[in-house]
Order: structure tokens, then C-alpha cells, then sequence
């Protein structure tokens, strides 16, 4: 079988007005869970804000490239069909779903302008 082209997208559209472009921040739910020899599901999915950065499918595979907001390292957040892992065993790729964008407040974009000008002075 003949591997299947990478196609790479700067934008996600989650809902029918709803898109996710680079630099956008965003909530998710659902995820990949691992399931134990006992039955017991243990998730392993991410949580917080994440800012999107790139969109990618390939066949049926398709996954968000996002980072933590909090610097936490980079995330790749499955969003195609439900699948068991073909590498690991007991891991179900369940997608993530994008649930909302956050929005910055007119105090953080104060204090990000801020830290961004030179010679300016930061109050604590």
C-alpha cells in the first residue's frame, strides 16, 4: 500500500463559523484513553489552554499541532476517527473536540503591550 501524502493547513475549521488560526487560543475535551488489562480506562489527554499552530491530515489521520500556553511543550491533539493505536497496545485514539477560544482580556493585552516596549517598567 503506497503511503498517503502529508498535507499541511494553517487554519482548523471546528464548527461551522468557528476557525483556529496560528496563535489562536483554545480549549479542548476528549482524548486518548489507555485501557487496562482490567477494563479500567486511564486518560491520557491534555488539559488547559493550548495555541494552535498547524493542522494536519494524512488519509484518515488528522491531528492539530498545538503548544501549552503555560510553556509546557508541544501537543499533538488527534481529531480523526476513533482508532486503536497500532503501536501501542491498549490506547484508543478517541479525538479531541475544540470546545471554545479564549480570549484575552484588555488587562493582558495591556500588560503583553507593555512587557513588549523597550524601556519600559513593569509594575508588580
Amino acid at each position: 500500500m503506497a503511503q498517503r501524502k502529508l498535507k499541511e493547513f494553517d487554519e482548523y475549521r471546528y464548527g461551522p463559523r468557528s476557525v483556529l488560526r496560528p496563535g489562536d487560543r483554545f480549549r479542548v475535551k476528549g482524548g486518548p484513553v489507555y485501557v487496562t488489562d482490567g477494563a479500567e480506562e486511564l486518560p491520557m489527554y491534555e488539559r488547559g489552554i493550548l495555541v494552535f499552530r498547524r493542522y494536519y491530515e494524512r488519509g484518515a489521520a488528522k491531528w492539530i499541532q498545538a503548544y501549552r500556553f503555560d510553556g509546557g511543550g508541544v501537543a499533538i491533539l488527534w481529531v480523526g476517527r476513533s482508532t486503536k493505536s497500532p503501536v501501542v497496545p491498549g490506547l484508543r485514539r478517541k479525538p479531541y473536540r475544540v470546545t471554545s477560544k479564549v480570549k484575552e482580556t484588555k488587562l493582558q493585552r495591556a500588560r503583553r503591550l507593555a512587557k513588549s516596549q523597550p524601556g519600559s517598567k513593569q509594575r508588580a
